[in-house]
């Protein structure tokens, strides 16, 4: 907090301790040793670690490091998809009849889209790792939450608007991040859902509202229809 208040010494003391953590997590995004004079991946998750202590709030429910390891990889992942981007020829000399060229640009365009969806799988594992660690503060596992899933559509809109309805007011907001629990007495006097129906649901409404606090691109991608 004194850092985003303005404190520049205590953030580069902050960043240089920290180092080693920052480049282990890098080194674990790109699975091999990170040279921090050389590789520009290093140079990326330094510019994200200071990007997540600027945006930490300890109202997410994450620890810090937890949440910077979740940004590091993030802006990782994205470089190393631009860099793969930009290497891919955007015009090669080739004629009509040339179909050795057309089938190494579709070579090419295939490896990268296997190597997209590659990265596109280990971002939503890493979303999913985080979100299991803050429920363990509420003591609820993702097999909790995946057992209390509503099976119907209008349901699942039903519970995201009530997880909406936590995540905007602050009251209660604040209420499930400090005491861990779903504040259901006052959340009734806000929805007209019933209380037999949301504790039904508690461990499900907890889940999504975790979901719509933090930078969860592909879990919030999942909700993205029913969040209007």
């Amino acid at each position: 907090m004194e850092i985003q208040r303005g404190n520049v010494r205590l953030e580069n003391d902050l960043i240089e301790q920290y180092i080693p953590f920052i480049r282990k997590t890098t080194a674990k995004v790109c699975k091999r040793y990170i040279n921090t004079s050389e590789d520009d991946e290093y140079s990326i998750a330094l510019i994200a670690f200071n990007e997540a202590i600027h945006q930490y709030s300890p109202d997410k429910g994450s620890s810090f490091l937890s949440f910077a390891s979740l940004v590091i990889r993030r802006r990782v992942i994205d470089f190393i998809r631009q860099e793969q981007r930009r290497k891919i020829p955007l015009s090669i000399d080739y004629h009509d009849d040339d179909n050795e060229n057309m089938e190494n640009v579709a070579e090419i365009h295939a490896s990268f889209h296997e190597y997209h969806e590659k990265q596109e799988r280990e971002y939503r594992r890493e979303e999913i790792l985080h979100l299991n660690e803050q429920l363990k503060a509420f003591k609820i596992s993702l097999s909790d939450v995946a057992k209390q899933c509503p099976k119907h559509q209008d349901a699942r809109e039903n519970m995201v608007k009530i997880a909406k309805t936590v995540v905007e007011m602050e009251g209660l907001r604040s209420t499930l991040m400090t005491k861990k629990r779903l504040p259901i007495k006052e959340l009734t006097k806000h929805i007209t859902m019933s209380r037999k129906t949301i504790e039904r649901n508690r461990k499900y409404i907890i889940a999504v509202s975790l979901v719509l606090m933090e930078d969860y691109r592909y879990l919030k991608d999942y909700l993205k229809e029913w969040l209007g």
